[in-house]
């Protein structure tokens, strides 16, 4: 990893791209980046990260799903609702029953 010297910071040696943004966006990340005294950029590589790890998770255990299910191996929906709340994928109160259409309701 390369660093280098910005602004009397020391900060790691990146890529640059570019992105097209709703400009309400492009206002909270400033208002963010003022209101914090962090780099707005900072900010966005921050939740792009975060984000794309969240995703990559949630893709490996839908994968799994689908192979445990090819090979008859299912869990209960309790269980699996479980399990995504212990990995922040769901609200720790996240029930099942709330607000779940009744048969015929739809």
């Amino acid at each position: 990893m390369v660093l280098q010297a910005e602004k009397g910071t020391i900060v790691a040696a990146g890529i640059t791209t570019s992105i097209r943004m709703p400009e309400e966006i492009r206002d909270l990340y400033e208002t963010l980046a003022q209101a914090t005294g962090r780099a707005k950029n900072d900010l966005l590589v921050e939740v792009l990260r975060v984000e794309g790890e969240r995703r990559v998770r949630e893709i490996a255990m839908i994968l799994e799903g689908r192979e445990q299910a090819g090979a008859g191996r299912l869990s209960p929906l309790d269980d699996v609702v479980t399990r995504f709340k212990t990995k922040g994928m769901l609200a720790t109160d996240f029930d099942l029953g709330v607000g779940a259409a009744e048969p015929g309701n739809a």
